[in-house]
C-alpha cells in the first residue's frame, strides 16, 4: 500500500521465539477467531505496507511450518545469531531489504491491523513536514498505559542498523529505543485501534481471554 505522504515500508513480523510461556503448542499456529496467531499478523502487515512481509524465523524448519499456515505470501530470514530475541530477528531484516523503513509486529500480536499501522505512518507524515521523509526521526513507537510498544513500531532501516552494531548480545529490546530519536504515539490520542493492536499473546490463558470477547471465536 504506498502512500503519497509516506515514505516505502517493508513490514516484518517476528516469529523466532520459543513461546516457552505457551507449553508445548506452537503459539504462532495457535488460532483465534479460526486464523492462525502469524497469519493475522501477517496479513494485516501485507495489508498496510508496501511489499511482501518478511518473516523472521530461527530454523528452516519454522520457516516451512508457518508458511504453510500462511496464505500471503513472505519472504523468511533467519534470526541473526549474534543477537537474541526480538532484536536477531530485527538484524535479519536490515540485512534481507533496501526499504528505507520498516513496520515490525511481533506473531503474537493477533489484534494488530491496517489502521493501527496507518495510524503510525501517518504520524510519520506529519512529523517530517507533510514530505515523508522524517529526517530527524529513527522510529514512530505507540505508548499504550503509558509504556512503549516497540514490537508495533515503524524503524528506519539504517539508524536500526547503527544501533544494533552497539547492542551486544544478551540485550533488552528496550535499549534499542535509547539509541534511537523516537516519536511516541499516545494510543488515546491518535488512534483507538492502536490500544487493542497492541495487545499480545504469551499464554493460553491471555488467548482464551481473547476468545472470550466473542463467542464465535
Amino acid at each position: 500500500m504506498t502512500r503519497p505522504d509516506s515514505p516505502r515500508v517493508r513490514g516484518v513480523v517476528l516469529a523466532g521465539g520459543r513461546s516457552t510461556r505457551f507449553g508445548d503448542a506452537d503459539k504462532a499456529v495457535a488460532t483465534l477467531d479460526g486464523r492462525p496467531l502469524v497469519a493475522r499478523a501477517v496479513d494485516a502487515v501485507a495489508a498496510a505496507t508496501d511489499e511482501p512481509p518478511l518473516l523472521s524465523v530461527a530454523t528452516d524448519d519454522q520457516a516451512e511450518r508457518l508458511r504453510d499456515a500462511l496464505d500471503e505470501r513472505v519472504e523468511p530470514v533467519r534470526d541473526d545469531p549474534s543477537l537474541s530475541g526480538p532484536l536477531a530477528g530485527l538484524a535479519a531484516a536490515i540485512a534481507a531489504t533496501d526499504a528505507p523503513w520498516l513496520f515490525v509486529s511481533a506473531c503474537d500480536m493477533p489484534l494488530v491491523s491496517p489502521e493501527s499501522i496507518d495510524a503510525l505512518r501517518t504520524r510519520l507524515g506529519e512529523a517530517a513536514g507533510g514530505v515523508g521523509t522524517g529526517a530527524s526521526i529513527d522510529a514512530v513507537v505507540p505508548v499504550v498505559d503509558g509504556h512503549d510498544q516497540p514490537l508495533h513500531a515503524l524503524y528506519r532501516r539504517s539508524a536500526l542498523g547503527e544501533a544494533l552494531a552497539e547492542l551486544a548480545a544478551g540485550e533488552a529490546l528496550m535499549a534499542l529505543l535509547d539509541r534511537l530519536a523516537v516519536e511516541r504515539v499516545a494510543a488515546d490520542a491518535a488512534d483507538a485501534a492502536l490500544t487493542e493492536a497492541t495487545t499480545n499473546v504469551n499464554t493460553r490463558a491471555e488467548l482464551a481471554a481473547l476468545r472470550e470477547r466473542d463467542p464465535t471465536r
